[in-house]
This record gives C-alpha cells, sequence and structure tokens, in this order.
C-alpha cells in the first residue's frame, strides 16, 4: 500500500468528519506516521473513535488550540476539546522556541482531546535540538487500570515520553514513549479487533488470574495492570500517580475529581536546551559512543527500530493489518465516500466489529 495515498485517504475521511482541510491534513500525516513506524494502536485505527468521539460531541473538529496563558518559560495551552495532534505542536514550538531563550520551558495543555502518540512530539522536540519529557493524563476517564494491589479499574495508562537529540551521531534520535501500565489500552483494543488473545500478564481478573481474551476486556470484565505487574507493579503504580498529577498541574482534572464519560488528555511538556550543558556535537559523540557499546550485546537505543520500520515502508510499502483496512473501509461506507481504486486492500478487507471503545 503506498502511505501517500492512504495520507490522502485518511484526510479526506476527516474531512469529511467535520475538519478543515488543514487540520485533517496534520492529523492525517500524524496519523499515517504512526503506522509507518509501525505503532498501529496509535494510527488510522483511530479514525472509528474519532468518528465516535465527534458523534458523541466530545470532539471538536474544528476547534483550533490557543495559549491560555504565559509567563516567562511557561505556557499553558488550551486545546478546546479539538483534535489533540494540533494543540501538542504548538506546545512543542513554543516549548522550544523557550527554551532556546531560556535553556527551560515547562508548557501545559488542557483540554487536549486525545493528543496521539506522544513519541511523535518528543521526535518534534528532539528534531529542535531540544531535550523532551512529557506526562499525561486522561482527565479522570478511560480508567482501566489498577492500582498496585488493587483490582479496581482506578487509573488511566497515564503515558510518558522522553526524547534526546542525537545532533546527526546516528542515523536516529533517541525517543522513549511508553505508558504506564504493562500495556497501551489501545493495544487491548487492537488484539480485539484483530481476534488476538492477550499477552499474560497484561489484564487480569477481580482474583488476580490472567485474563486472556480482549472481549471479555472490552465488555468491563477485568483490569489492567500497572507496568512491573503483579510483582514489581509498585513501579509503574508510582509512575501513574506522577503522570495524573503533574498533566493535572497543566490545568486539566486529575482522575477522582469527576466522572466523565469520555477523556480528555492533559499533559505537561518540559524542554531544555542541552547545549546550555554541553556542545551539540560532543553529546552526539557520547550518544554514538552508548549505542556502540550497547550494540556489543546486540541492543539498540530506543528510536532505531521505529527509523528502520520507516525506512523499509519507503522501500516496500506500507502494510497494514486486515482488521484496520476494514476499520477504514466500513467508516468511509459510513461517510459515504468513495474508497480510491488505488488502495485494494481496503476496498476487499474483510468486515468486522469495531465497537471496542478503549483508549
Amino acid at each position: 500500500m503506498d502511505a501517500g495515498l492512504l495520507q490522502v485517504f485518511t484526510t479526506d475521511l476527516l474531512c469529511a468528519l467535520g475538519a478543515p482541510a488543514d487540520t485533517a491534513a496534520i492529523v492525517a500525516e500524524s496519523l499515517v506516521t504512526a503506522d509507518r513506524l509501525g505503532y498501529t494502536t496509535h494510527g488510522t485505527i483511530l479514525m472509528p473513535l474519532y468518528s465516535q468521539m465527534i458523534s458523541a460531541g466530545v470532539l471538536d473538529p474544528v476547534a483550533q488550540p490557543e495559549v491560555a496563558a504565559a509567563a516567562g518559560a511557561t505556557v499553558r495551552i488550551d486545546g478546546g476539546d479539538g483534535y489533540g495532534q494540533l494543540a501538542a505542536r504548538l506546545a512543542v514550538s513554543r516549548g522550544s522556541e523557550l527554551a532556546r531563550e531560556n535553556g527551560v520551558a515547562v508548557v501545559g495543555i488542557r483540554n487536549g482531546g486525545h493528543l496521539g502518540r506522544l513519541g511523535e512530539w518528543a521526535q518534534l522536540a528532539a528534531s529542535a535540538e531540544m531535550l523532551f519529557l512529557a506526562f499525561c493524563n486522561s482527565g479522570g476517564g478511560a480508567r482501566n487500570v489498577a492500582p498496585f494491589g488493587g483490582h479496581r479499574r482506578m487509573l488511566s495508562t497515564n503515558p510518558l515520553a522522553f526524547g534526546v537529540p542525537a545532533f546527526g551521531a546516528l542515523p536516529h534520535d533517541v525517543i522513549v514513549d511508553v505508558s504506564t501500565s504493562q500495556v497501551a489500552g489501545s493495544l487491548i483494543r487492537e488484539h480485539f479487533l484483530a481476534g488476538k488473545p492477550l499477552e499474560p500478564g497484561w489484564v487480569a481478573t477481580a482474583e488476580g488470574e490472567p485474563l486472556t481474551d480482549a472481549a471479555r476486556m472490552i465488555q468491563g470484565e477485568g483490569v489492567m495492570l500497572p507496568l512491573g505487574g503483579l510483582v514489581s507493579g509498585h513501579k509503574g503504580y508510582a509512575l501513574a500517580v506522577i503522570a495524573e498529577i503533574f498533566a493535572g498541574i497543566a490545568g486539566g482534572l486529575m482522575v477522582g475529581e469527576h466522572d466523565p464519560e469520555w477523556f480528555s488528555n492533559a499533559a505537561l511538556f518540559l524542554f531544555v536546551d542541552p547545549k546550555r550543558f554541553i556542545p551539540g556535537d560532543e553529546l552526539g559523540q557520547r550518544i554514538s559512543s552508548l549505542a556502540a557499546y550497547l550494540q556489543e550485546d546486540g541492543a539498540r537505543l530506543p528510536g532505531a527500530g521505529a527509523k528502520q520500520r520507516d525506512e523499509k515502508v519507503d522501500q516496500e510499502g506500507l502494510e497494514l493489518p486486515k482488521h484496520i483496512c476494514s476499520a477504514l473501509k466500513a467508516l468511509a461506507a459510513e461517510l459515504h465516500l468513495e474508497i480510491p481504486t488505488d488502495l485494494p486492500e481496503i476496498a476487499a478487507a474483510e468486515e468486522r466489529s469495531n465497537e471496542a471503545r478503549t483508549w
């Protein structure tokens, strides 16, 4: 499949859902880039979810983010419950600019809607030669995770992200994007749509037994476990609490303050200009030495795999799982949008229910 054609098709879907052309282009690029990098949980499979959110009135497809407050090296952005990709891009732009001026910057996002893949914003900041750290919560919604020692759905997956520029010393920057639960909630949804069992240790019943049936999790049974699982999940739980609080400081509500039917991401982005501490070429050289050292044991730095997958798409095209093609086909039919003849994989995809509303 040609990734460029998929991006055009996704743009058309977004426009049909009411997004302005420039917004649709930005969001489509974000989603297709996730697919290119191999992070299909945060790629075009999100289109049906966005459609549901628009229908429910919790995602405004025409909203534009704005700077709600600014003082010194801090900025607060209100996403207006629009597409989070717009709010996050604005946050990285303003944060990088302020960090160049001040050495550091902190940007808070509230009413962010769905911010998409946090690793995208880590990469954008690293491309601007900034160190980057992000904390994200779901504004009290999307509760799927049990606290360590608990058995109820009390927390969201509250992801963290980090970015470190390699200053050209490596083919990629160092990018980390992880949930504070065993896996992202969207991976549960993907396994459900693909008809695949969950791995033991991801989800547990109230009695602490492994739950591998994704459909049962989607229907409300069981809980996702914090990062570290039943043995050392206190570590993931602690990180989830910190992410909840730090993102809440940005102006978003914290879990426990209210009980929303849906969710809206809040986040705190931190930027540091590493050149205030070390010349860029020297930092790149040291990161390259670290990569070479780890390679002695067959390991590679975070970000290397995504870079290789992206390059493979350039050479061989993009291959999407059938359940994603089916979901896009169903949405296009719902919107009375013609499926391009250049996308035969989508046109021929098998139908499958897309009622999963996990995040």
